[in-house]
C-alpha cells in the first residue's frame, strides 16, 4: 500500500492537466486488464500441463486416469476455453494498440473471460489431481488460488460485465 499524506506536488512535475487524474488512470486499466487476463492464461496453461502429465500417470482401476473419457473431456474442455481466452486478449491487445474506439469494452470482455476461464481450467486441474492437488506440495494448489484474485483485479468481473452491456446499449459492439 501507497499512502501519501499532506504530499505537495510541483506543477513541473504533474501528468497532464489539474484534474485529469482520473482520467489519465482510467485510461491505464484497459493494459492493466488485459495484463491480468494474460496472468491467468498462464497460470491455466501450467495447470492443463500439470493435470495432463499427472492423468497419464496416475491409476485408477488398473488404468491411467487419462485413458477415461471423462477424463479426456475435462482436457478437451479446458484446452478449448485456453485456446479461446488467448485469441481474446490478443484480439483485444491488438484493438487497444490500434486505438480503437470500442477497446475498452473488448478489453472488458477479454478480462472477464479469460480471468474466469483461467480459475476454471485451474479448478478442473485441481479435481482431476484428486486430493493431492489440494495439497501445497502441488503447484495447482498455489495456481487455482492465485487465479482466483485475478477474477477481482483491475476491476471486479462484474464491472466488466456492466462496461460491456453499457457499450452494448449504447449500440456499440460489433458493428
Amino acid at each position: 500500500m501507497v499512502i501519501f499524506e499532506d504530499c505537495r506536488v510541483p506543477k513541473l512535475n504533474r501528468i497532464g492537466a489539474e484534474g485529469e487524474g482520473f482520467k489519465i488512470a482510467m485510461a491505464g486499466l484497459d493494459g492493466g486488464r488485459l495484463n491480468i487476463g494474460a496472468c491467468s492464461i498462464g497460470a491455466a496453461k501450467a495447470c492443463l500441463t500439470l493435470a495432463r502429465e499427472h492423468v497419464a500417470t496416475r491409476k485408477q482401476f488398473g488404468n491411467a486416469i487419462a485413458n477415461f473419457q471423462a477424463t479426456q473431456f475435462k482436457l478437451a474442455d479446458m484446452a478449448t476455453d485456453l485456446a479461446a481466452a488467448r485469441l481474446m486478449i490478443r484480439n483485444a491487445a491488438a484493438m487497444l494498440d490500434a486505438k480503437h474506439p470500442e477497446a475498452t469494452m473488448y478489453c472488458a470482455m477479454a478480462k472477464r473471460f479469460a480471468t474466469d476461464a483461467g480459475f476454471a481450467i485451474c479448478n478442473e486441474a485441481l479435481q482431476l489431481h484428486g486430493g493431492y492437488g489440494y495439497l501445497k506440495d502441488y503447484p495447482v494448489e498455489r495456481f487455482l488460488r492465485d487465479s482466483r484474485v485475478h477474477q477481482i483485479l483491475e476491476g471486479t468481473n462484474e464491472i466488466m460485465r456492466v462496461i460491456v452491456s453499457r457499450a452494448l446499449l449504447s449500440g456499440s459492439f460489433l458493428d
